[in-house]
């Protein structure tokens, strides 16, 4: 296995960018969660990893670069700890859990202020496989100051750490050192946001640092073994990620604590403590994980030569449309799974692997894969794919919709596949898409698409006919998401919703307000629920205005296989069906 990964850093330049950069912050957290760990400060690295996101937040209404808001308000927090803590009865750790609880609910309040499409999910786990050059070379750039800034006090940041009366009897200045260390954390800290994310880079700053320190009290050898043990969670992390197609800074965070797992059992102290029962600890953890290896080997499938054309889809509903198109003649992968959402997703190792060796890869467009933290750009970036080339829109050709509200105006609506017209020019597309990429069996995709048409176009307009039979005052569809406005468009029933865009929203007070006060102006008579929105606020309106939620509809996906819905003819004639159901009672 050990194989495949080094033949993939030889094949994928996103895997050498993931690689060099989780290496370089694995070394540089290291060496500094050295001196966090030996100053007591080790909730100091938390604290600034979360006060960052209003930074980042605020970068984004500003249009600057998210590491400058991110490092001032880093070294914000880190002066506002200190202060309090020092001029105050209150303790440091107190300090920390106020400031940095604070921060981050002033980062939240903010990503909602702007109403931005910045990906809250991925600013707080990261994901090393998205890492461009630029932020890689950046990544070694700030682990190299770092490090240089740790060589060149290297004496006095020890003294500060171990005794600060002695420090301050040789005339040394203890805060300036102590504020030194504290802008070297939040260095680190932003820089790894892109990694591992900012709840993750606490673990990489505090438990390579804490292992070393089981085996040696000397620092000099404390800050070799740390840094050592954080560049080899980074690579053994990263190759158990991309092996096993798991998040990769979890992977490494998960890595580390395993180091950290070892020292505590056999490093010469801890054994002393354990006695033999270390043993039986050491053959437990042995049989575990080989016999995960080994379960893993076995249920690899055999390599089989693929001569079909290979497809990459972003999303269950294009994989579905592509799958009636192409049937037995493809190879098709989704890269969005079932009930996930595709406006925001963290990309996997393999589904880089196969975007990266696809033919064509298809994506709605619409503001939907590209928007919020753009996942779909990095990957065809990092696939090496050419726009109009190797990956096309299904939706060319819509005539789009475009967003209202907050910092969204002007923006498209990517939900254009809920009007059944719409569904059936990505079926053209697609159709189109496929007998360029694969010639010899044009005939075949295009007989495929014209039934296929047929068949929705039927559907389309029995939905029509019915809604069309439906009083004025009942046609009123509300939801969570503002996601049926192009159903609303196609079949003449008026929208209303909680917030515009992203299932990951719950709607301010004023939202819920708005959507009570339309309820209860109309005769509507029931609420219909996306399947991936979380239930509460909808839960909420419907007890504030007595009206039901009458069902679940689909608007990201189509429903897991075998249950209603798991087609996107299934969802769009269950959507058709049980709203108009809904609305009639």
């Amino acid at each position: 296995m050990f194989q495949t990964f080094i033949s993939g850093l030889v094949e994928y330049q996103f895997l050498r960018n993931a690689l060099i950069t989780s290496v370089a912050i694995g070394i540089v957290a290291g060496a500094i969660g050295c001196f966090i760990i030996l100053r007591g400060m080790s909730l100091m690295g938390d604290a600034i990893s979360h006060a960052v996101l209003p930074g980042v937040a605020l970068s984004y209404i500003l249009g600057i670069n998210f590491f400058i808001g991110a490092i001032i308000f880093g070294i914000l927090a880190s002066i506002l700890i200190t202060y309090i803590s020092h001029h105050s009865i209150v303790k440091s750790d107190t300090a920390i859990g106020i400031t940095f609880s604070a921060f981050l609910a002033l980062g939240v309040i903010l990503i909602g202020f702007a109403n931005s499409s910045t990906d809250l999910f991925h600013i707080l786990f990261g994901n090393v496989l998205a890492v461009q050059k630029s932020e890689m070379w950046l990544t070694i750039g700030i682990a190299v100051l770092v490090l240089f800034i740790i060589i060149l006090f290297y004496r006095p940041l020890l003294l500060t750490s171990f005794d600060t009366n002695m420090a301050q009897a040789f005339g040394m200045n203890v805060k300036m050192y102590h504020y030194l260390l504290m802008f070297l954390l939040t260095l680190v800290s932003v820089t790894a946001m892109q990694s591992v994310g900012t709840i993750l880079i606490v673990a990489l700053l505090i438990t390579p640092a804490a292992t070393a320190f089981l085996y040696t009290k000397r620092l000099s050898q404390m800050l070799i073994l740390s840094s050592t043990l954080g560049a080899l969670s980074s690579v053994i992390g990263l190759w158990l990620g991309y092996t096993f197609n798991l998040a990769a800074g979890s992977s490494i965070v998960l890595t580390a604590a395993f180091f950290f797992v070892i020292g505590f059992l056999f490093s010469p102290m801890q054994r002393k403590k354990h006695g033999k029962g270390v043993y039986l600890a050491a053959l437990a953890l042995g049989v575990f994980f080989m016999g995960g290896i080994r379960y893993y080997v076995k249920a690899q499938p055999t390599n089989e030569e693929v001569t079909k054309l290979h497809v990459v889809a972003t999303n269950s509903i294009l994989a579905d449309i592509t799958k009636e198109v192409g049937q037995d003649k493809i190879d098709l992968y989704s890269i969005v799974p079932v009930g996930r959402d595709p406006h925001e997703y963290e990309v996997l190792p393999e589904d880089i692997r196969q975007a990266t060796n696809a033919d064509l890869v298809l994506y709605n467009g619409l503001n939907l894969e590209t928007g919020g933290n753009a996942w779909f750009n990095k990957l065809m970036k990092n696939a090496n794919k050419i726009e109009g080339q190797d990956y096309f829109a299904v939706s060319e050709g819509v005539s789009p919709l475009y967003l209202q509200e907050g910092g969204n105006e002007g923006k498209e609506d990517p939900h254009a596949w809920l009007d059944l017209q719409n569904g059936m020019q990505y079926v053209r597309n697609i159709t189109k898409y496929l007998s360029e990429k694969d010639p010899a069996h044009r005939t075949f995709y295009e007989t495929n698409g014209e039934a296929y048409l047929e068949k929705l176009a039927t559907l389309h307009e029995t939905g029509k006919a019915r809604f069309d039979q439906l009083p004025s005052e009942k046609k009123l569809i509300v939801t969570s998401e503002g996601s049926f406005k192009y159903f609303s468009k196609a079949y003449g029933v008026p929208s209303a919703y909680i917030w515009e865009i992203n299932t990951e929203e719950e709607g301010t007070p004023d939202q819920i307000r708005q959507v009570v006060k339309k309820i209860k102006q109309s005769q509507v008579s029931a609420l219909f629920l996306e399947s991936s929105a979380n239930p509460k606020p909808l839960t909420s309106v419907s007890t504030e205005t007595n009206v039901p939620i009458y069902t679940t509809v689909f608007t990201d996906s189509v429903a897991e296989p075998g249950k209603d819905g798991d087609s996107y003819y299934a969802m769009m004639k269950w959507n058709l069906e049980k709203i108009y159901e809904g609305l009639s009672q």
